[in-house]
């Protein structure tokens, strides 16, 4: 059974994963037919319009550009842009298993990295949601499959496809800005990698991979310093520094007293009324009052807290450190939530169907696979400090790429947010994957 169940998937698996992931779509757009809204859509689609409109000036600084574009490029029509987003998943399910099979060889090995991703409801439900993570991870994917495809691990790759990865790391940024990283991760891994063979052609591939996403990421942020009068991603990112902040807030010197002490009073509501999953988010709850009372714009609001928020760092550090290894090991311990306006489900049955599988199932699932990729990466570090760090292949670039992330995350934002971890989820499933056939062959071996 097994072996026959192995052959098909050698002759059939890439069709039927097209198949399973265009009917699991089509099934979905039967039942469910609405497209889902949340508090960050509405800045994406203003800043959707804004560019449209060619016209972005005196723009907030809410959000990046990179998203937005897409909405931008579907003329502002919420159904255009999920269209798109629909296809790029499918173009995902397809570049995922064409990296599988490129890097393994083994289309069984594809064919279940591939169908286990698709198959979880979320990664299927955030492509009828206006958020940013199924361009996140079509890119995500885009840009490991152009790594794998054009071997851009090795020496004597054409620059021109280095120049395209660089395009995409830009685009990765401009949607998700913590992601400025994947740029210099490649470039730095690369540069270990090769340097010894030819210094000068190592750094100039390095350095063509750096050049747009930081080109980018300098324009991007001196156009907010002349909008706003700040050099930032976004103004968001003092909020998102008070969130890690959140448990030692009351710490604040009493020059600040009137943003700490309305902070503080919120956070200590939640925890009064033992609303323990919002209390990440105190200092969105104290957020209007902040306003009012401190009488600031959000951009200088943002401002404030992020300076209270380092120097709390500086003067805290074992609070700080604490927190973000809370916020570490959140980021892989948080189940997940289907992004979708659950109401709207136009068949009941279908609603209960796909609540219990999610609920049921596919939660606990995914917590599992993040657990199987911590002991699993354990296990690959391991091997590379016992090759005296000489094993720079690709398991090792995903490792860094996920456990940057995640450090990254937790040294900016604290929080439940599940959609953190999301746009890495392709790559914690192929590198778990991987690992369990791996074992199993093996074992087998060992056994004969």
């Amino acid at each position: 059974m097994l072996n026959k169940l192995h052959l098909f998937i050698g002759k059939h698996g890439l069709v039927t994963i097209l198949c399973f992931a265009f009917l699991a779509r089509f099934f979905i757009v039967l039942t469910f037919n609405a497209i889902s809204i949340f508090p960050d859509s509405e800045n994406y689609i203003t800043l959707g319009k804004l560019i449209t409109e060619f016209n972005l000036e005196n723009y907030p600084g809410n959000r990046t550009p990179g998203y937005p574009f897409l909405i931008a490029l579907s003329n502002n029509s919420l159904t255009i842009t999920i269209i798109i987003q629909l296809i790029l998943g499918m173009l995902s399910t397809y570049m995922l298993f064409d990296f599988s099979f490129r890097k393994t060889s083994n289309k069984n090995i594809a064919f279940w990295v591939t169908l286990i991703t698709t198959s979880f409801l979320h990664f299927l439900f955030y492509e009828f949601a206006i958020l940013t993570e199924t361009l996140t991870v079509f890119l995500v994917i885009f840009s490991f499959w152009i790594i794998e495809r054009y071997q851009l691990f090795k020496t004597d790759t054409l620059k021109k496809y280095y120049l395209l990865l660089s395009i995409v790391f830009s685009w990765l940024y401009l949607t998700k800005p913590l992601f400025i990283y994947f740029s210099l991760g490649f470039a730095l891994f690369y540069f270990v990698k090769h340097y010894k063979f030819s210094f000068r052609k190592t750094l100039i591939k390095s350095g063509i991979v750096i050049l747009i996403p930081f080109l980018t990421y300098f324009s991007w942020n001196n156009f907010n310093k002349q909008n706003i009068g700040y050099f930032t991603n976004t103004f968001y990112f003092g909020i998102n520094l008070a969130q890690t902040a959140t448990s030692f807030f009351d710490k604040a010197p009493d020059e600040d007293a009137l943003i700490r002490d309305i902070f503080v009073r919120k956070r200590d509501s939640l925890v009064k009324e033992k609303n323990y999953r919002e209390y990440p988010m105190s200092v969105w709850y104290a957020y209007n009052d902040l306003l009012n009372e401190t009488q600031l714009s959000p951009q200088e609001l943002s401002a404030e807290l992020g300076r209270i928020s380092k120097g709390l760092f500086k003067k805290n550090p074992d609070l700080y450190l604490k927190q973000v290894s809370k916020s570490f090991f959140l980021f892989f311990g948080n189940s997940d939530s289907i992004k979708c306006n659950i109401k709207k489900f136009d068949n009941q049955y279908a609603k209960y169907f796909l609540s219990i599988i999610w609920s049921r199932i596919q939660k606990h699932i995914l917590i599992l696979f993040n657990i199987l990729f911590l002991i699993f990466t354990f296990k690959h570090l391991l091997l590379f400090f016992k090759s005296k760090c000489k094993i720079l292949d690709m398991n090792l670039f995903i490792v860094c790429v996920v456990l940057s992330g995640a450090l990254g995350q937790a040294l900016v934002a604290y929080g439940s947010n599940s959609r953190f971890a999301f746009p890495f989820l392709p790559l914690i499933v192929y590198f778990v994957i991987f690992n369990i056939i791996d074992l199993k062959s093996k074992y087998l071996s060992q056994k004969k």
